[in-house]
């Protein structure tokens, strides 16, 4: 058999298709005649798993730093530090991605709205102090506090709605994170 021969690219997507459909390595070796190890090297390129040539690099930390990103891997059983941050740096494009459209409809509808209720207390505001300083009765009606129980409103509102927004956003976050980050939990063995 010869072990040294170089398979094509047709023929390393059909030892990928193959053994995905259950073919065992042996006989894919003995089929496209190479050795098993060449079936697994294929099979582990395809995946990922070798990405090619590597590069390091490093980092300075400081010891709150540190004892913060290895609590949030103790707290997801994770012991092997190299392993998580080459997963968080594979999931980057997600992790980093801009902000989702609709959060930021949200957002610029609710500065539209605090800006319009803001003027009008300001306005309410501006006709109480030129009030006081000419030393007039001052003129707060019923549509002034009207306008300043809507804002209040709006204002509690939008904090709440402005939470669940925030919350979902993290959750969306921590799925994220816990999908890089998936299978490196330490194994506990079973008693």
């Amino acid at each position: 058999m010869r072990h040294h021969r170089k398979l094509t690219d047709e023929e390393r997507r059909q030892i990928v298709k193959a053994r995905a459909g259950g073919t065992p390595a042996a006989l894919l070796a003995h089929r496209f005649g190479v050795s098993t190890r060449t079936i697994y090297n294929t099979l582990s390129r395809a995946d990922g798993a070798r990405p090619g040539p590597t590069t390091t690099i490093s980092m300075r930390l400081s010891a709150r730093q540190l004892a913060a990103l290895q609590a949030a891997l103790a707290r997801r059983g994770i012991t092997d530090q190299p392993a998580a941050l080459r997963r968080l740096m594979g999931s980057a494009d997600i992790l980093l991605r801009p902000a989702d459209a609709v959060v930021l409809d949200h957002l610029q509808a609710w500065g539209t709205q605090v800006a319009t209720d803001g003027a009008a207390v300001n306005h309410i505001a501006r006709k109480l102090n030129e009030a006081k300083l000419r030393g007039r009765p001052i003129p707060f009606t019923d549509d002034d506090m009207t306008t300043i129980r809507t804002f209040a409103g709006g204002l509690v509102e939008f904090a709440e709605e402005f939470r669940i927004l925030w919350e979902a956003q993290q959750a969306a976050m921590t799925r994220e994170v816990d999908k890089a980050l998936a299978g490196l939990d330490a194994k506990v063995p079973e008693p």
